[in-house]
């Protein structure tokens, strides 16, 4: 689990928001976000087990100022952060921060104007995000597939550069947050 540069989530609606994570076409992972929560505290489990394999808590009510920590369940290790950032107020951008707090990427929405006209004027237009390192290099992209269903593919350069269960994660709770 977590050694491929290609992932795929789907999401499903109903009381719940569902997600199921695959990785090659494998299904890895599944999460359910409950709606109308004031503090988020969702879990991700093992596709075939069921078995818990990541925790996602906010760590304050305010989802504008909030940090998403990423634990995994197995070892208790913290795998990084999700945190918007403050100058997101256009155009999205959140940073990833590792284990020890240090920003490690960004992932950036990919142009202003598009993302005006998909909060403004049409939810069909696709969201596009750009997974970048600090200095501004190219770790991957994030992209919508058009569908009546979300779903949306997570392309990595390679998984040195960052930890895909961090980008893998962090994009589930972007889009649960931003309810894309």
């Amino acid at each position: 689990m977590f050694e491929s540069t290609h992932y795929e989530v789907r999401q499903k609606f109903g009381i719940t928001t569902k997600y199921r994570v695959y990785e090659d076409d494998e299904p890895i992972l599944e999460s359910k976000k409950k709606k109308l929560r004031l503090k988020e505290d969702f879990r991700f489990t093992d596709a075939d087990t069921g078995t818990e394999r990541f925790r996602v808590k906010a760590d304050s009510v305010l989802d504008i100022a909030a940090a998403y920590d990423i634990v995994d369940s197995e070892t208790g290790e913290r795998v990084g952060s999700v945190k918007r950032s403050a100058v997101s107020f256009l155009k999205h951008e959140y940073e990833l921060l590792g284990p020890d707090g240090q920003t490690v990427a960004y992932i950036r929405e990919d142009s202003v104007l598009k993302a005006v006209i998909r909060r403004n004027v049409t939810t069909f237009l696709p969201f596009e995000y750009n997974i970048e390192s600090p200095a501004g290099e190219s770790f991957g992209s994030i992209h919508e597939s058009f569908s009546f269903r979300d779903k949306y593919q997570i392309d990595l350069a390679d998984t040195t550069s960052v930890d895909p269960r961090l980008v893998v994660v962090g994009a589930v709770v972007i889009d649960a947050i931003e309810e894309n």
